[in-house]
């Protein structure tokens, strides 16, 4: 039996190989899986956290009251304190359905590459809207100690809002440019638009939740993106490009340091 099972064994042919273009195929697959996987999960936290905010405010304004009737009419503070534990109690629910951020490990890891799977992962929106990509970046580029999956989210989120820039209804030149640098022991990154720009008052508010100037976006992108650089020790800032339109540049530390655990 033995025998025949080895003979059977040695004329089956060998499983195929995947070749390296299809591995690499299967790894971009992977991460704009991912990408886009911690993409809606970041959309979610973002609009139950603001809906909790918007939410206790009323719950706050009823406790205050509540106080207020204590003397005057106890048999409504009470029917109104009963209410209101009831409603933190439902707050309390819709707190824990918030999914939480996932912590993967630190790593040293290599800028250049994460934007070259930021721009493969892009590929089809760039193609689509018929934007023109330069991309420069500095040959030898030291790593920066951080979480190879936040940090692809990061830039994932510029280079999205730079290819909304460029994409407007009517505009004609639409490119984006990608450089890196390394500068007093940091890491930085610019990516160009050669879009509309944004206006001097806009471009702080641009970072907080919900901000947006384009119909049909929530305006999550930038606000968490500049929450993943500083949680890396960074920091992102909206500048004018040299050939006009927007520059977000991106400056991380080099080496071990910057990374907030």
């Amino acid at each position: 039996m033995k025998t025949r099972t080895a003979a059977r064994a040695a004329i089956l042919p060998d499983p195929p190989q995947t070749s390296p273009q299809e591995q690499e195929k299967m790894r971009f697959a992977a991460l704009r899986a991912h990408l886009l996987e911690e993409e809606h999960a970041d959309v979610l936290r973002e609009s139950l956290s603001a809906a909790l905010f918007r939410l206790e405010g009323p719950l706050d304004a009823m406790a205050s009251t509540i106080e207020r009737l204590r003397h005057s009419d106890p048999a409504a503070a009470a029917t109104l304190a009963a209410a209101l534990a009831e409603g933190r109690a439902r707050l309390e629910e819709l707190r824990r359905l918030i999914p939480p951020c996932s912590r993967e490990g630190a790593t040293l890891v290599n800028l250049n590459e994460v934007l070259h799977g930021v721009l493969d992962v892009s590929t089809p929106r760039l193609l689509q809207n018929g934007v023109t990509v330069s991309w420069r970046p500095t040959a030898v580029l030291p790593a920066v100690t951080g979480r190879p999956l936040q940090l692809h989210a990061l830039f994932k989120a510029l280079v999205d809002n730079a290819i909304d820039a460029v994409s407007e209804r009517g505009w004609r030149t639409r490119e984006v440019g990608l450089t890196t640098t390394l500068a007093d022991d940091c890491v930085q990154v610019c990516i160009d638009d050669s879009g509309p720009g944004v206006p001097h008052d806009v471009r702080l508010k641009a970072f907080e939740p919900f901000f947006t100037t384009r119909p049909r976006r929530l305006g999550t992108g930038l606000s968490r993106a500049l929450e993943v650089a500083c949680e890396h020790g960074g920091a992102v800032e909206l500048t004018d490009a040299p050939g006009g339109g927007c520059r977000a540049f991106v400056e991380l530390p080099a080496g071990h340091g910057g990374l907030a655990s």
